[in-house]
């Protein structure tokens, strides 16, 4: 480990309570393994190479490789509709769903908006969440610019399910994971760990310090962030990456996925020409094409990136969510890899200081303010459903208010400048805020600035 990585960890750790971590730098045929750390903060466990983390959203690039190696086979076509292979198909553009592609899937330029919230409460199937689709709202035109969405990458893992005739995690495990010889779990209340050394979800608290927290468990978000493994599993998959998809997928079928297809904005000071491909996203970093993606769950943060002309590349493993640290130690070794001086983390670190001042402030927002009144409760308490969301419940209990939604669950209070929010207990929090309508309620989650219309069912 360097200097410069361990005076960056370290003020990492102290700022933001990062429990531990694993990475590797790839440079031609040499890779370079680091842990630090503690994968469990309460026994001291240290983490390893064969520790399992969440790798989140570095998922998406299984999800589209597995389209790669449909297309090499002449089963599947990036730009035919979806509908050639899953004719169900809807949304609430119908404009919008007849020509849909494999490539607007993967690329984020859908129109749909984030809908992330539901996976609260929305613990079905693959095939399910994709058929959802029909009932969300979009926050864009159809092709118009880019937006990160995670729900259509549900959609296209259940497209290569239809190509193939099989369940989604069965074919990551097939054609990607036992070929390169991955060890794999998944997301999902059914993930059996036994005797497995794993990596345990932190989240910080605001103060320096982290805390265990429970992993995410919706297997529904397979195609998008549900897969689990560890460092050496990363850098089997990271070496199949720098060798152009081999032994999984054609060379041309690889190199499609790396071609920009929707502008974005940068995400580093040293980036230029910033774009999404197919599940990677594209850049000029310090002059040299680099390939990348992050991911981020509760609990976890990860992070894969390289440079294909110069087989270089490095991956980023943390069990502890909210710290910024994924980023800060890519852009270090990054830096590294190109010969550059790498930049102060300081700066960095203060802005993550501000993002958990703005909460603190949201919460003292929160606590502040006063129990709903009887006369509101006459139109906040209730259930109510959105065919996408299914339902919650607004209720008076414990000489309160509570809204229950899934796995969410806090208080309704009314803030000085009258918004009506129920929000965690948290220094992250997820809040829902709440707005009375016609027959229902309008209901904006803290994922989403859009107004949801709920009806009223009780």
């Amino acid at each position: 480990m360097t200097e410069a990585e361990q005076n960056a960890i370290r003020e990492i750790q102290h700022v933001t309570g990062l429990a531990g971590g694993a990475y590797a730098v790839i440079e031609g045929g040499s890779t370079r393994t680091e842990c630090f750390g503690y994968a469990d903060m309460e026994t001291r466990r240290p983490v390893t190479e064969r520790s399992f983390f969440d790798i989140a959203s570095n998922s998406k690039a299984f999800t589209t490789m597995l389209g790669a190696i449909a297309s090499g086979e002449g089963r599947f076509n990036w730009d035919a509709p979806v509908r050639e292979q899953y004719p169900e198909f809807s949304m609430l553009d119908e404009y919008a769903a007849a020509h849909m592609t494999g490539r607007d899937l993967a690329c984020h330029r859908s129109g749909l908006a984030r809908h992330e919230f539901m996976r609260a409460r929305v613990y079905t199937s693959i095939a399910d969440m994709a058929r959802r689709t029909r009932y969300m709202e979009l926050s864009r035109g159809f092709r118009e610019s880019y937006e990160y969405n995670n729900h259509m990458f549900i959609v296209l893992g259940h497209v290569m399910e239809r190509v193939y005739g099989r369940p989604w995690r069965e074919l990551v495990l097939e054609r990607i994971a036992r070929p390169l010889g991955i060890e794999m779990r998944f997301r999902g209340r059914d993930c059996d760990f036994s005797g497995l050394d794993c990596a345990l979800p932190h989240r910080p608290d605001g103060k320096g310090g982290a805390y265990r927290c429970a992993y995410a468990d919706n297997v529904v978000a397979g195609p998008c962030g549900g897969i689990r493994t560890n460092l050496l599993g990363m850098i089997a998959w990271l070496r199949c990456l720098l060798d152009s998809g081999a032994p999984l997928c054609t060379e041309q079928a690889f190199h499609a996925l790396l071609v920009p297809n929707v502008p974005t904005e940068s995400e580093g000071g040293h980036e230029l020409l910033c774009s999404y491909a197919m599940g990677w996203r594209t850049s000029a970093y310090r002059g040299k094409r680099l390939v990348y993606h992050g991911g981020a769950i509760a609990g976890f943060q990860s992070h894969v990136a390289f440079f294909p002309e110069e087989n270089k590349g490095i991956v980023v493993l943390l069990n502890t969510s909210s710290t910024t640290g994924a980023a800060i130690l890519r852009d270090l070794l990054l830096d590294e890899l190109c010969g550059a001086v790498p930049e102060p983390v300081a700066p960095k670190l203060s802005a993550w200081r501000r993002s958990m001042a703005e909460n603190s402030a949201l919460l003292e927002k929160v606590h502040a303010g006063t129990i709903p009144d009887s006369e509101a409760c006459t139109w906040l308490c209730g259930t109510f459903y959105h065919p996408a969301y299914d339902d919650f419940t607004v209720a008076e209990r414990d000489r309160a208010v509570w809204l229950d939604y899934g796995n969410f669950h806090a208080p309704v209070r009314v803030t000085e400048d009258e918004e009506i929010i129920a929000c965690e207990e948290d220094p992250v929090p997820d809040y829902m805020k709440l707005r009375r309508m016609e027959g229902g309620l309008f209901v904006e989650t803290s994922d989403l600035a859009m107004w949801l219309p709920f009806r009223r069912v009780e």
